[in-house]
C-alpha cells in the first residue's frame, strides 16, 4: 500500500511536469497546430494520456500491470526518450526552437527544458522506480516503431494540407530538416528515416534486453 501510494504521488509529478510543458509551448504559440504537429509535443501528450490513465487504473483496481501495459508503458517511454535524445544529438547543437514568440527567456527555457529533458527523464525513471522488470518481449520494438513511423506520415499530411512549422534550426514545411525532400532530396529523406527507424529499434531493443537482464539478476 506505501509503494502504490509513493508511486501515485511519483506519477502525479510526472504529469505535471508533462502537462506544465505542454502547457508553456501552447499558451506562447502563434499557431496551435504548427506547435501541436511538432513530434516533441505529441509524444509528451502520449505520455500524459498515459499517465492519467495509469493514475486512475491504480486507484481503481490493483491488478493492472498485464501485457497490454508493459506494451503500452514501454511504447510511451521510447516515445519521448525519442524526443529527448534526438534534441540533445541533433536540435539542441542547431539552435533548434519549436516557437519564436516568446517575450520572456525564460518561459522559452522551461518550455523546452520541460518536453525535451524533464519530461523524458521522470518518464523514464517511474519505469526504473515502480515497473516490474522482465516484462517486454522482445517483438514489442517492433510495435513501438509504428509510432515515429505514424509521425512522417502525419508531417506529410500536415504539409500537404497547408500546414508550415517555423523552420528555426529545422524545415518550415517538414519541421525536421531530415523530413524536408526540397532541401535534401527523396533519396537522403529515405536515407534518414531508414538510420533513425534502425537507431530507434536498435535502443528499443536495448531497453529490452537490460529490462530482461535485470529480471534475472
Amino acid at each position: 500500500m506505501k509503494e502504490r501510494k509513493v508511486s501515485i504521488i511519483f506519477k502525479l509529478l510526472v504529469v505535471m511536469s508533462l502537462l506544465a510543458g505542454i502547457l508553456l509551448n501552447v499558451v506562447h504559440t502563434t499557431s496551435i497546430s504548427a506547435i501541436l504537429s511538432y513530434y516533441t509535443l505529441q509524444s509528451n501528450i502520449v505520455c500524459l494520456i498515459m499517465f492519467l490513465g495509469i493514475i486512475i487504473v491504480i486507484m481503481s483496481k490493483n491488478n493492472y500491470r498485464t501485457s497490454i501495459y508493459y506494451l503500452l508503458k514501454g511504447g510511451s517511454t521510447m516515445a519521448i526518450l525519442i524526443t529527448g535524445i534526438t534534441y540533445q544529438i541533433a536540435l539542441a547543437p542547431n539552435n533548434f526552437y519549436m516557437e519564436v514568440s516568446y517575450t520572456i527567456q525564460t518561459e522559452r527555457y522551461w518550455a523546452n527544458l520541460l518536453v525535451h529533458i524533464v519530461s523524458p527523464i521522470l518518464v523514464l525513471l517511474d519505469y526504473v522506480l515502480f515497473d516490474e522488470k522482465g516484462n517486454f518481449k522482445y517483438y514489442y520494438p517492433i510495435i513501438w516503431l509504428f509510432l515515429p513511423l505514424g509521425y512522417v506520415i502525419y508531417v506529410y499530411s500536415y504539409s500537404a494540407r497547408g500546414g508550415s512549422f517555423y523552420g528555426i534550426g529545422g524545415s518550415r514545411e517538414f519541421a525536421y530538416i531530415f523530413l524536408d525532400y526540397n532541401q535534401i532530396g527523396y533519396a537522403s529523406v529515405f536515407k534518414s528515416i531508414m538510420i533513425i527507424a534502425i537507431l530507434i529499434l536498435l535502443v528499443s531493443y536495448i531497453f529490452v534486453f537490460l529490462d530482461r537482464k535485470v529480471k534475472h539478476k
